[in-house]
């Protein structure tokens, strides 16, 4: 009973992060299309994810885990798909 609760909860949690990965990609998509200055764009991007990280985690070495994991995936996605703001569906 545990393990299926623990896979229900692993998959809806996958389910969050692609999600969330599409709405940014989507986002992004959107901003270059309407010639927005990206750096000036992003820039707000992750100003306001990162405050709300800072706001949620329980402690900043939890956040700061986070930054990292999300730096990792990032560079990995970018290594190896050659990619620059384009969608990936993979987790690292």
């Amino acid at each position: 009973m545990k393990r299926v609760l623990l896979q229900e909860v692993e998959e809806e949690i996958k389910e969050d992060f692609l999600w969330s990965m599409e709405c940014a990609h989507e986002l992004i998509k959107e901003m270059t299309l309407n010639e927005m200055n990206m750096g000036a764009a992003l820039g707000g991007m992750l100003t306001q994810t990162l405050t709300a990280l800072m706001h949620l985690a329980p402690d900043n070495e939890t956040a700061m885990q986070v930054v990292s994991s999300c730096l990792h995936n990032a560079s990995t996605t970018v290594e190896t798909n050659n990619q620059t703001h384009d969608t990936s569906d993979k987790i690292h």
